[in-house]
């Protein structure tokens, strides 16, 4: 079939779109020679928008439709080895595809810097992965009613554990009963990570979350339905995608993007807007990468199989006896501790690997 129209605000006006203000720099170009040797008549081009079976791409010359080779969906072994938004991949006859719809073949993905999975639904323990070589992802929590500590929590393992640098963002601030509440609320659980607020809307924290979208950086925008990502995605690209109020009589945001899309803007680099998550199951373990400050006390527990909850000598419940860890934030770990346990009994060569 032949590629549809895209949104002209896939490329910012006036920003002529080069390979490096999608991404590419001197490292990505030693990792295409690397990993394409063979490939000698290839180009180069970036995942825009993933489909079933084919991806839209786009390089310096424009924007075509991309399909994996045979051989490349016979050997992966599972959705990681296929393309994803925001990959770098080795593409053929690219003009002969931008030229009359057709597709071009899509022979190889470069190795990925950074990768976001988690679980996919149901009850199979199968890795979905979601956008590649983000550098910088924003987990956005409304300040309203809506915000939840340790769906937060999790953002972050996934984030962490795929390489890249979380910040979080406390959006919809002008709905916030108590700011300061919920500010401290997230800060708790940040361990490490900027805390940054913003409204949209107004343009309150715009500035402060723009120093962060610079040109050639890739940033992702992540969160529940309706906590105001595509309104920022908007403010920062100049792109007029759908929103919708949030929800009367709760103060909950409505779901309204549907897919994950790469936007290339002139000033802000380039930009991962991706629909709302209400549940981010992990696949990867990453209990200890998403509580590097329960680890850091755990290194004093008496014994080194210590699981923090009644065993004597435990360094990290006398720190919540002392005031020195939040009882939530334990609380937290040992959630994503048993899940990773409950997945290691249900396939037991996870735990081999």
């Amino acid at each position: 079939s032949r590629m549809t129209t895209w949104p002209r605000t896939i490329v910012a006006i006036g920003q002529p779109v080069t390979l490096a203000a999608l991404g590419w720099d001197d490292a990505w170009h030693d990792a295409w020679r690397a990993a394409a040797p063979d490939l000698p008549g290839g180009t180069v081009a970036r995942v825009a928008v993933a489909h079933r079976g084919a991806v839209e791409v786009i390089d310096a010359d424009g924007q075509f439709w991309a399909e994996p080779t045979g051989k490349m969906f016979h050997q992966a072994g599972d959705a990681r080895a296929l393309p994803i938004v925001g990959d770098w991949v080795v593409v053929e006859d690219a003009a002969r595809a931008r030229a009359d719809g057709s597709r071009a073949a899509l022979r190889a993905i470069l190795p990925r810097r950074t990768c976001l999975v988690r679980k996919a639904a149901g009850e199979a323990d199968r890795p979905q992965p979601l956008v590649a070589n983000v550098d910088v992802a924003f987990v956005l929590a409304s300040a309203n009613l809506d915000l939840n500590p340790r769906r937060v929590e999790r953002y972050l393992a996934a984030i962490r554990t795929g390489g890249a640098q979380p910040v979080i963002v406390v959006s919809k601030i002008d709905l916030a009963p108590d700011l300061a509440a919920a500010v401290a609320t997230l800060t708790a659980v940040a361990d490490g990570a900027p805390v940054l607020t913003l409204s949209a809307t107004r343009g309150d924290g715009i500035d402060a979350l723009a120093a962060w979208c610079q040109p050639g950086r890739t940033v992702a925008f992540l969160g529940s339905s309706g906590v105001g990502k595509t309104t920022l995605v908007n403010r920062l690209s100049g792109a007029a995608r759908t929103t919708a109020p949030v929800r009367a009589g709760d103060d909950r945001g409505v779901h309204t993007t549907t897919r994950r899309e790469l936007l290339v803007t002139a000033a802000h680099g380039i930009i991962v807007d991706t629909p709302g998550m209400r549940e981010l199951a992990l696949f990867e373990d990453a209990a200890d990468t998403a509580f590097d400050d329960v680890a850091a006390i755990a290194a004093g527990c008496r014994f080194a199989d210590c699981r923090h909850k009644a065993e004597p000598g435990c360094a990290v419940v006398a720190a919540v006896a002392a005031g020195q860890l939040a009882a939530a934030r334990l609380a937290g770990f040992h959630k994503l501790a048993d899940e990773q346990a409950a997945r290691e009994r249900r396939n037991p060569s996870r735990k081999r690997r």
